[in-house]
């Protein structure tokens, strides 16, 4: 009857080794992966609410502009009428 070489047995369990360490690392590289997916995803969240908040900040400037050159004008009117 052929009997199987020690090494074989060695080898076996070296290999069940790396391959648990393989599924170990596989799966910590999985939920680094998705902690950084899930941190992008509220990054990209808080620019868009920045986009937004600049955007509406912009909007009220330019409304005060035109507000202010609407006095101006009502003023230099006045100013004219006055005279």
């Amino acid at each position: 009857m052929n009997r199987i070489p020690e090494s074989y047995y060695f080898y076996k369990d070296q290999l069940r080794k790396a391959k648990e360490e393989k599924a170990k690392l596989k799966k910590e590289y999985e939920l680094k992966v998705n902690g950084l997916n899930d941190e992008i995803a509220f990054l990209k969240e808080q620019i868009r609410s920045q986009h937004t908040m600049i955007e509406q900040s912009v909007e009220y400037v330019l409304k005060l502009e035109q507000q202010i050159k609407s006095f101006d004008l009502e003023l230099s009117i006045d100013k004219k009428e006055g005279a």
